[in-house]
């Protein structure tokens, strides 16, 4: 008597289009009992024709949508409700799954890249630390397959760009274009064929020279070198690290990529440090790195401080009033204040929210200008200076609060307010 396993591999064989004698001496049976199992087995159950479905004429406008790389489902329903579909959401699900598995089981063809024409970026989620999300950025020289990770715990794009011109340094230059998948910090949206970049990572491109690019949506294996290189650090790496701080962290991270990236890698089957110099890069030479530091305009109060993240900073008591430029480095910890171009005032980056940080050498000289000047006078006629006829304990000039006319009618309401 067959047991289950015979049974499930006679009947896999056979839809794999083996004779009754292949799958006999494949599996050292008789090959009437294959033949009887194959006469005897159950026929799959064949569904009638399907019932009209409100999603049928819309599959054609879908098929062409979808070809255009519009694959989300939530706005393919709103196109087809405004051409008059009344239809429910998992009619449009269960019409696009189809394609969606097409585009995951299509078999492609290794693309390789010539000297110095592409790297390729992305992140990994490396679980969490310190209360927070880590991640793991990686750059990859298709070429040469020199590697670059570093961790950070913000995927903005201040981290991603500050990451990147790491990466660069690293290699020592820049490749003609650098592919990524389409997040959020290099690709905003996608209108038909019409891709609209973030302005900040367009204006990063220019200044390093290279062509931003994108995958086609759901095709990840165009970016199968980078996908690689984070599968390898998590398996490679990660496993057993411990670390005492993110710069910790990053130390283990570099010294561990020298020693890969001197190591034969197993698809080109040499060492990426010694096939880095065959990459035709765009050397930096001396050209100063692109400041990556979160900049922001602050304007300065009477009290000589200005408001940031949450927090107060002191600043010399001249600028008091004028609008300031605060710049924090990606690698927080402190910020910079300027006028113009000038550095006017540093701090430690505060923690929390509602902390006062100030620095007494920004008030020295304040008492004495004061005094200088004398007290405060406005012209005479102006708002707010009355001339009190001379008495007890007063004189000409008296500075008193200034004093308006209102009708009776205003108070009688705001009574009535009070009282409610």
């Amino acid at each position: 008597m067959l047991n289950l396993e015979d049974f499930m591999n006679i009947r896999d064989l056979k839809q794999q289009g083996w004779s009754v004698s292949a799958i006999a001496g494949e599996l050292n049976l008789d090959r009437k009992t294959v033949r009887k199992h194959l006469l005897n087995a159950p026929q799959p159950y064949q569904r009638g024709n399907p019932a009209p479905c409100k999603i049928d004429p819309y599959r054609s406008f879908l098929r062409e949508r979808w070809e255009k790389g519009v694959h989300n489902a939530h706005k393919l329903l709103d196109e087809i409700r405004g051409r008059g579909y009344d239809g429910g959401y998992s009619q449009l699900k269960q019409a696009v799954n189809p394609w969606r598995e097409e585009g995951r089981e299509r078999a492609f063809v290794r693309f390789e890249t010539g000297p110095g024409e592409q790297s390729q970026m992305d992140w990994g989620h490396f679980g969490n630390w310190g209360g927070r999300r880590l991640y793991g950025f990686a750059l990859t020289l298709c070429y040469s397959r020199m590697r670059y990770i570093e961790f950070t715990q913000s995927q903005d794009i201040h981290h991603l760009l500050s990451c990147m011109v790491h990466g660069f340094r690293y290699s020592g230059g820049v490749t003609e274009s650098v592919l990524t998948d389409r997040m959020k910090t290099v690709l905003l949206d996608q209108t038909g064929g019409e891709l609209h970049f973030n302005q900040k990572f367009l204006q990063f491109a220019a200044y390093y020279g290279f062509v931003p690019r994108v995958c086609r949506p759901y095709r990840p294996e165009t970016k199968g070198k980078i996908e690689s290189t984070v599968r390898f650090v998590k398996q490679n790496f990660w496993p057993g690290i411990s670390f005492a701080s993110l710069a910790d962290l990053n130390q283990q991270a570099r010294a561990w990529m020298e020693k890969v990236n001197g190591q034969v890698h197993a698809t080109t089957r040499e060492v990426p440090s010694q096939r880095l110099p065959q990459e035709r890069l765009l050397l930096l030479d001396e050209q100063p790195d692109y400041d990556t530091s979160y900049m922001e305009d602050r304007r300065v109060a009477k009290d000589c401080m200005l408001s940031y993240r949450g927090n107060r900073y002191s600043v010399p008591f001249r600028f008091a009033g004028k609008t300031m430029l605060v710049r924090e480095p990606v690698t927080g910890g402190r910020i910079e204040i300027y006028s113009d171009i000038k550095v006017i005032a540093e701090h430690r980056l505060a923690e929390g929210r509602g902390v006062m940080v100030s620095d007494p050498a920004h008030y020295e000289g304040l008492a004495e200008q004061r005094r200088a000047r004398g007290p405060a006078r406005p012209p005479e006629g102006s708002p707010g200076v009355v001339e009190l006829t001379p008495g007890p304990g007063v004189g000409r000039g008296f500075l008193a609060p200034e004093v308006q006319q209102r009708s009776l009618a205003v108070y009688e309401e705001v009574a009535d307010v009070a009282a409610i």
